[in-house]
């Protein structure tokens, strides 16, 4: 569902790409900008085991509840429609349920994740205030980790990893305040693929997963050029 709304979103932008470069190089300045964000992320379920301090075994089941995240960029507009930008995004997710077919065996916990980005932006002719752009992205997944607290009680599990790729979509659009100042707003598809997390304490060699982390996100920001 996520991926079908995102296309519906993405090729138009990539359709106005069409316009004149000549057009787009009149309004289109050079310089250093940042962005600070806000952002609201979805992410699917998946089929796990565990063989951690939990203990729960095999034909597990996660849920997870909407997301929440925040992060910023540094990047350059090289006045021709192009730009590139380094990110950074935080953003986590409630653990709704860890079910073993009708038994629930989680009462809380959370998904997270901590990515750096590199991403390729190209913005198309204004229409107003109004700028849209597309993009894309690699990164490198500094942590990722899930934390479960078991529903008979005791202390929290935790596992993580880290070191790995991930990949980015972006479709948005600018809108102008000032020559400076600008609001955003896009939807981001990030792809991280299915992942293996360590036990963090205790019972070493214990895992969980392989958990699936391709969340997609709506968020808002504001951005300051130079």
């Amino acid at each position: 569902m996520f991926h079908r709304a995102f296309s519906r979103f993405f090729i138009p932008l990539l359709c106005a790409g069409m316009a004149p470069a000549a057009a787009l190089a009149q309004t289109d300045s050079k310089g250093f900008y940042v962005t600070v964000y806000g952002q609201h992320s979805r992410i699917g379920s998946s089929n796990m085991a565990e063989s951690g301090t939990l203990g729960a075994g095999v034909g597990l089941r996660a849920e997870f509840a909407s997301g929440t995240g925040f992060g910023g960029d540094i990047g350059y507009r090289y006045g021709n429609g192009w730009a590139a930008e380094v990110e950074w995004n935080y953003r986590r997710h409630s653990l709704d349920s860890l079910r073993r077919g009708s038994a629930n065996l989680s009462r809380d916990g959370d998904f997270a994740s901590n990515i750096l980005l590199i991403n390729g932006l190209r913005r198309f002719a204004a229409k107003g205030a109004w700028t849209p752009y597309a993009g894309a992205g690699i990164g490198w997944v500094q942590e990722i980790d899930i934390d479960i607290s078991p529903s008979s009680g005791g202390a929290e599990r935790g596992y993580s990893s880290g070191s790995k790729a991930a990949l980015q979509l972006i479709g948005g659009v600018e809108y102008t305040l000032t020559p400076q100042w600008r609001l955003t707003a896009d939807a981001r598809w990030l792809r991280v693929g299915s992942v293996r997390l360590n036990n963090e304490t205790g019972n070493p060699g214990g895992s969980a997963g392989p958990l699936k982390y391709n969340p997609f996100s709506v968020q808002v920001g504001i951005r300051r050029s130079f």
